[in-house]
């Protein structure tokens, strides 16, 4: 039998911040209009922070919105985690050779959070810090997990979520797109209800603003008003 798909509404924002001279984000969203199409692969949504210097993490980051925003959709398979793997892993191809081809590049590499929204599931990949909530009325839960130091550490026990937030190796992540000629990616499925809100962000956002923070900013007005109140806040 099929299943419903929900409703859908979108809302994206991005800004330098005051720490920043440069923007090295990228985002973008899918919406089939074909009904087989979204029925069959879903709704995508992926936020990338790119890093490299000469403006090399903004070719990264958009190397990999524009590749996975395209490779999934041609993928042939019907399992949604399949697909999303692949074209994840074109992204970090692409961006490996990229960097190899011009030594102003060399080295540059991007986070990726990517999620599909089928039916009333969500499946949610990431490399990297860059992270995905699910706020479901009074609840805030972080679906990826972080590619980080200091998450690591947290993990193992040796440091507790509020000496990570501030500790001066927070910035160090562990496993990125394009540095590697190859990439572990971490693929979670989710089950979504009615009214769940799910939020991508950078760590520009997570770094500065705690998860509850997220969760009553949500909760308290729409797609687009939470994501500039968001913004604004960090």
């Amino acid at each position: 039998m099929a299943t419903k798909q929900l409703r859908l509404d979108v809302a994206q924002l991005t800004d330098v911040g005051r720490k920043r001279e440069h923007n090295e984000d990228n985002m973008a969203y899918v919406i089939p209009k074909d009904p087989q199409v979204m029925a069959k692969k879903g709704a995508l949504f992926i936020v990338a922070d790119g890093m490299g210097g000469h403006a090399a993490g903004e070719v990264a980051s958009e190397i990999a919105v524009d590749t996975v925003s395209n490779m999934y959709y041609q993928d042939d398979s019907d399992e949604v985690a399949t697909s999303l793997l692949r074209a994840i892993k074109r992204a970090n191809a692409l961006i490996h050779q990229r960097a190899a081809e011009n030594m102003l590049r060399s080295g540059m590499g991007t986070t990726c959070v990517a999620a599909v929204l089928r039916g009333n599931m969500a499946y949610i990949a990431n490399v990297g810090d860059s992270r995905a909530y699910i706020v479901r009325g009074g609840q805030v839960k972080q679906v990826s997990q972080d590619h980080s130091w200091v998450a690591e550490q947290v993990r193992a026990g040796l440091l507790t979520e509020d000496q990570a937030r501030t500790h001066a190796q927070r910035n160090v992540i562990t496993r990125c797109l394009g540095t590697q000629a190859d990439v572990e990616i971490d693929v979670f499925p989710e089950p979504i209800e009615e009214n769940d809100a799910l939020v991508l962000c950078t760590d520009g956002l997570s770094g500065l603003v705690t998860d509850d923070e997220i969760r009553r900013i949500v909760n308290q007005s729409g797609p687009q008003e939470s994501v500039y109140h968001l913004v604004e806040r960090a």
